[in-house]
């Protein structure tokens, strides 16, 4: 295998991007700024002195250079570049302007360039509100918080203080510049009732507990320790308002000694007038660490000059989410020449080898707790074959059987195995061969099946790609997933005919991660909640076992069937087209133009008789309309069983669907695309209706479920105590492999098994789902990127859905959370079959939560926006935050 060489690639993150990714984010921000300051501690990151250009000829204009390295699991370096020109105001351009570069820490060279100006607010309000948190004294919490200053970084402090577990009676606001002051306080009055706009900073001083100090001031001009008699708390953000002698009345923690004694900072100045640093009592990590105590009765001053290590951390932490999310603007081309020498010089080979799974860290005996709390499936299925056989074998016994139903058009096993062959033949004409990723865009059709089967038998990875994808995003996908060959078949082919052309995806395209049990088999890229999609790779074992779990669970026989409807990027469509040809049974493809319409499915399951069919639940709703329309026969005498996947099936719509269709047993079932699809199936009963969730079930064949709680003091986990709550691991079999080209991504989501030694992947994958496990199986409880905390109370969005879901008349509903007015608040879109008062609605949620869990604001929809998948669209859904009608 060729030595991979490094990618150099180069990108822009704006700062709208910055402010989007930051935005709702002052917990986690907060985290990370703690985290560093603890790396920084422990002397794990390079911080070298600041370097000030200055201009001779302009005394007050400055720029800064902050160079940082960070050292931990994922080193990086780079460098702020930060610009201070007062007169800027004079001309109505604000007075502050900077840039972060990102650095490989492996080759050097700049990755990203990101606008700064909003990762220093937000990195210094972070650090402030890190403070306050951990310099609050006991018994002397903070209840009057007074801003000196009301600019932008004043409004930033506010908004992670929010975060935070204080809480403040009074708000008062000072700033030189008074219309300032009053602008700021009536922002303030919108989420606080007692706001004061106060004449003096004097006044100020004497009224609050906590201050913040958050000025451009150039020199001291708070010169009295008297002010401050009341031993308030004091984050010195803007670093010149002290005076020396209030210095030396107070207790001094900064957050690097030699940074903060520099530039004639308040600090600086005090040692510059007593001679030495006595009066500087730690830094913030002291405190954290426990080497320092706070006074109780001494006013205590935070004097951070700004750790260039924090934007650092910061600015990575936003690049990441905005490559996720697909934010980032590449410059092709950014480095010109970067063949000139060839081969590398000086240094081993880089290795695409994939990079090996960390161990999930555990807590004394949590191994033996998990295993004992876990839930598994002893059903043995033989995951060793391949579909490409069970098809050989078929068309060679029953050639003439129904394989495929398309409209008028009937393929049967000989045929369709023949078109397998035909495509195999033309794939490996082009040189496509064994772990070769294959691109394949086109419809729903039985070639998508003959595509599939062809590459299995060719060792190669299908990969769907939508016809409907913009270009840029198409682009994308090929690109990390190092594409070599795209397949073209149906309307997106020259004259309908499947054609096949060659990519080079350069060196030797990304590595496929994972190891264990298994070639790799397909990859699905799954858009998740960040917006720009992750290539999940499933091996040929993961594949198998999903393939006959299914055929298990459901009963499937060669009488069957099933009903092929899925978008073919939705992980979902491998099960629907391939798991009935290993029984013999027949796969009913359903036209892009039929999922258009309701009825057009209803009528397609009824005239071709389809037994089995799995959909979303909004399909699922749309479906069990038309049911309860239809008049004289019963509808759908042939479906046995209807399978709801991919969304939260609530009990409301579940005992429609038993009242509409009777004869046809309901499973909800509950999976991620990382494990290769559903990985539990729960049959509905009369009794479940009551409850407010059901359950998502069992596990399927092969699969090992855990729930486990993270302790954030010692990093491990542990398992949760019996029908308690915690977060879904996945083992065993179905695990797949990771993300190709994504080795940041699948270090985060899947780890080396540790609970289980005999396990065939000997990989866990961690779910990001809240759940518990009691004697009914596994209850899915949420998404932990859902919960929120509106008011200082954490709530889970789809609790209150749930519960809004079982009023008579909502037909769907989605709640997402608003910051339109400054103060988080909880919003219900929702789709009603008649007009209802938004009171009944509110009443109706309030006999079963909590105040605190009752949203204020409503929005009434014709429906609720959808994904490709038919999934709700979360991140559409603020646009309807204009509609809102408050109570």
């Amino acid at each position: 295998m060729k030595a991979q060489r490094p990618l150099l690639t180069f990108s822009v993150v704006s700062g709208a991007t910055v402010h989007t990714v930051v935005e709702h984010r002052h917990r986690e921000i907060m985290d990370l700024v703690e985290q560093t300051y603890r790396l920084h501690g422990d002397g794990r990151t390079t911080n070298p002195p600041s370097y000030f250009l200055r201009f001779p000829d302009r005394p007050r204009d400055r720029i800064i250079a902050l160079p940082a390295a960070l050292g931990g699991k994922e080193p990086l370096s780079g460098l702020k570049w930060i610009s201070s020109f007062p007169g800027n105001l004079d001309s109505g351009v604000p007075r502050a302007s900077a840039v972060l570069i990102l650095n490989d820490a492996a080759t050097g060279y700049p990755f990203a360039c990101l606008e700064s100006s909003i990762i220093s607010a937000a990195r210094t309000a972070a650090s402030a509100a890190v403070a306050a948190r951990r310099l609050t004294r006991p018994g002397k919490l903070p209840l009057r918080l007074g801003f000196i200053g009301a600019g932008l970084i004043s409004r930033y402090v506010h908004e992670y203080l929010s975060a935070t577990e204080l809480e403040f009676a009074e708000i008062g606001v000072y700033d030189i510049e008074e219309s300032y002051a009053r602008s700021r306080a009536a922002q303030l009055r919108a989420t606080h009732s007692e706001v004061t706009v106060h004449e003096t900073a004097e006044q100020l001083i004497r009224s609050s507990d906590l201050v913040v100090l958050a000025t451009t001031a150039a020199e001291p001009y708070l010169h009295d320790p008297a002010w401050f008699v009341h031993h308030p708390l004091v984050l010195n953000l803007s670093l010149r308002d002290l005076d020396p002698a209030v210095i030396l009345g107070s207790v001094n923690i900064v957050d690097d000694v030699e940074h903060a004694l520099q530039a004639n900072t308040s600090v600086h100045l005090t040692e510059q007038r007593t001679g030495d640093r006595s009066f500087l009592h730690g830094t913030l990590y002291d405190v954290m660490t426990g080497r320092f105590d706070v006074p109780a009765d001494r006013t205590v001053v935070f004097s951070p000059f700004g750790l260039g290590v924090l934007d650092l951390a910061l600015g990575y932490f936003i690049h990441q989410h905005a490559v996720e999310g697909g934010l980032v603007v590449e410059v092709p081309g950014f480095f010109h020449d970067t063949d000139r020498i060839h081969p590398p010089r000086g240094a081993a080979p880089r290795s695409s080898e994939p990079r090996p799974l960390r161990p999930l860290k555990l807590a004394p005996g949590a191994r033996d707790r998990a295993v004992l709390r876990s839930q598994s499936n002893p059903v043995p299925v033989d995951a060793t074959g391949r579909v490409f056989d069970a098809v050989r074998a078929r068309a060679g016994k029953q050639p003439e059987l129904v394989a495929f139903v398309e409209d008028a058009n009937i393929i049967a096993y000989g045929p369709f195995f023949e078109r397998v062959l035909e495509v195999r033949a033309l794939l490996a004409a082009t040189g496509c061969g064994a772990g070769d990723v294959v691109a394949c865009i086109g419809p729903r059709t039985s070639d998508t099946a003959a595509l599939f089967v062809a590459l299995e038998d060719l060792g190669a990875l299908y990969l769907p790609v939508d016809p409907d994808w913009p270009s840029t995003r198409v682009g994308d996908v090929l690109r990390r997933s190092g594409s070599r060959f795209v397949v073209e078949y149906g309307r997106q082919a020259s004259a309908g005919r499947l054609s096949v052309r060659t990519l080079d995806p350069g060196a030797d395209g990304p590595a496929v991660p994972g190891a264990g049990e298994g070639d790799p088999r397909y990859v699905i890229f799954t858009s998740g909640s960040t917006g720009r999609p992750k290539g999940a790779v499933v091996d040929q074992t993961g594949l198998m076992n999903h393939l006959w779990a299914k055929v298990h669970d459901l009963g499937l026989t060669a009488d069957d069937a099933v009903a092929f409807t899925a978008p073919l990027v939705f992980d979902i469509s491998v099960w629907q087209m391939l798991a009935p040809l290993l029984v013999g049974g027949s796969v009913v493809v359903f036209p892009h133009d039929v999922m258009l319409f309701p009825r057009r499915i209803l009528r397609t399951l009824e005239r071709q008789e389809v037994t089995v069919a799995e959909m979303v639940p909004t399909l699922v709703t749309a479906l069990v309309q038309e049911a309860e329309r239809s008049k004289g026969s019963r509808p759908l005498p042939r479906l046995r069983r209807l399978i709801s996947t991919g969304e939260e099936l609530v009990p409301s719509l579940a005992e429609r669907v038993l009242s509409a269709l009777p004869h046809t047993s309901l499973l909800n079932a509950y999976g991620p695309t990382e494990c290769s699809d559903d990985v539990t199936h729960h049959v509905v009963t009369g009794a479940d209706l009551s409850r407010t969730r059901l359950p998502v079930g069992r596990p399927v064949a092969g699969a090992t479920l855990y729930v486990l709680v993270h302790d954030a003091e010692t990093g491990t986990w542990d398992a949760a105590d019996a029908g308690r709550a915690g977060e879904l691991f996945v083992g065993g079999r179905p695990v797949g492999h990771g993300y190709v080209g994504d080795a940041a991504a699948t270090s985060e989501a899947f780890f080396r098994d540790t609970l289980d030694p005999r396990s065939p992947t000997g990989r866990l994958y961690r779910t990001g789902d809240l759940a518990r496990i009691d004697e009914d199986g596994v209850h899915y409880l949420g998404r932990t990127d859902r919960q929120v905390k509106v008011g200082g109370v954490r709530i889970e969005l789809g609790e209150v859905e749930a519960v809004l879901s079982r009023h008579t008349w909502v037909e769907s509903c989605a709640v997402s959370v608003s910051d339109d007015t400054g103060r988080p608040e909880l919003v219900v879109h929702y789709v009603a079959s008649e007009e209802l008062p938004v009171d009944e609605l509110r009443k109706h949620l309030a006999a079963s939560l909590p105040a605190d869990m009752v949203p204020k604001r409503w929005v009434h929809l014709a429906a609720l926006p959808l994904t490709g998948n038919g999934k709700v669209d979360h991140r559409s859904l603020q646009g309807g935050r204009d509609r809102a009608a408050t109570s």
